[in-house]
């Protein structure tokens, strides 16, 4: 149990600085120059290091408040700081090796083994981050070269483990052939455009509902690099379900998790009929036009519009061929 939220840390002969304890959010890991097209929008991660999305732009105020929910979740609480409820490193790399021990499937080993040693990097970048953020509140609004030199020592630090952090991150690139990939980014480009449909429901027999808005979205998955970022599909059981080049990931958590090769998964589209609409789904879809099943995994989500998830289903068929 921490107690008190800083300690007195020694960065420099002469130069102690108050730490924060608190978990420092960044970007670090998930997005460089090859993400330009996302560059200027909130990362927002989803409680764990190297796992989290990218917010997109949405008229939808459902998901702008989902979105601030979780943002919300980042801002520093003591009691979540005493409670150790805080994202945590340490934590992480513990339970990524518990799962890379007992892992058989060759990917899900070569997974686990590099956010095993992205973690590492990252809990030395994060630890720097909040070296830095204690020099800047030591020197606060007055002019002090010498603690400007000592941040941008630290700062120098933080910029080298970038580069090893990507030498040591899965890229999406190593799963498949140049031709393969390029279909990849097509589909990926059809689900932006999913991802950006007004409103998703996931079919949930279990609730009192049975149609529960849902969001998709783009981000990251255990520090998996990818130009684009992965697509991300959620259920409404808290189950999130990444496409990658060759394989759909499974994740009830970021190390519980099932790889399912694309070439037996089947994801099926059909345009609503007004009357199936009006007749069969609830009063709350009543913009419903088009729905997708996975099959396998007894999966229906429905949508509002119907070019974009036909398009979607087709370029995942084009992959799924080329596997």
């Amino acid at each position: 149990m921490t107690i008190f939220p800083y300690k007195r840390v020694k960065v420099t002969e002469g130069l102690y600085i108050r730490q924060s304890k608190h978990f420092y959010y960044t970007d670090f890991g998930v997005r460089d120059g090859g993400n330009g097209q996302y560059g200027g929008r909130r990362y927002v991660n989803a409680g764990v290091p190297g796992t989290g999305y990218i917010e997109r732009e949405s008229e939808s105020h459902s998901y702008h408040e989902f979105v601030r929910k979780q943002l919300a979740k980042q801002k520093p609480k003591y009691w979540r700081l005493l409670l150790d409820l805080e994202p945590s490193y340490a934590k992480e790399i513990e339970r990524a090796r518990v799962a890379l021990a007992m892992a058989e499937d060759p990917l899900k080993r070569r997974i686990l083994d590099c956010y095993v040693n992205a973690l590492g990097v990252g809990r030395t970048e994060e630890r720097l981050e909040r070296v830095v953020r204690g020099i800047k509140d030591k020197i606060g609004h007055k002019s002090n070269k010498f603690l400007v030199s000592v941040m941008s020592h630290y700062k120098s630090k933080i910029s080298q483990l970038g580069h090893d952090m990507r030498s040591v991150e899965l890229d999406v690139k190593d799963l498949c052939t140049p031709e393969q990939y390029e279909k990849y980014c097509a589909m990926v480009e059809c689900f932006t455009k999913v991802a950006g449909c007004r409103r998703v429901w996931h079919l949930n027999e279990a609730t009192r509902e049975k149609y529960v808005q849902v969001y998709f979205d783009m981000g990251i998955f255990d520090f998996i690099r990818c130009d684009h970022f992965i697509p991300i599909l959620r259920d409404s059981r808290g189950v999130h379900y990444y496409l990658l080049p060759t394989h759909m990931i499974v994740a009830r958590s970021t190390v519980d998790f099932d790889l399912v090769p694309l070439k037996d998964l089947t994801i099926v589209c059909q345009e609503l009929a007004i009357e199936e609409t009006v007749e069969v789904i609830s009063s709350r879809l009543g913009d419903a036009a088009s729905m997708i099943r996975i099959p396998e995994y007894d999966l229906t989500w429905y949508f509002n519009h119907v070019r974009p998830i036909m398009h979607f289903v087709g370029a995942y068929d084009e992959l799924r061929e080329s596997l």
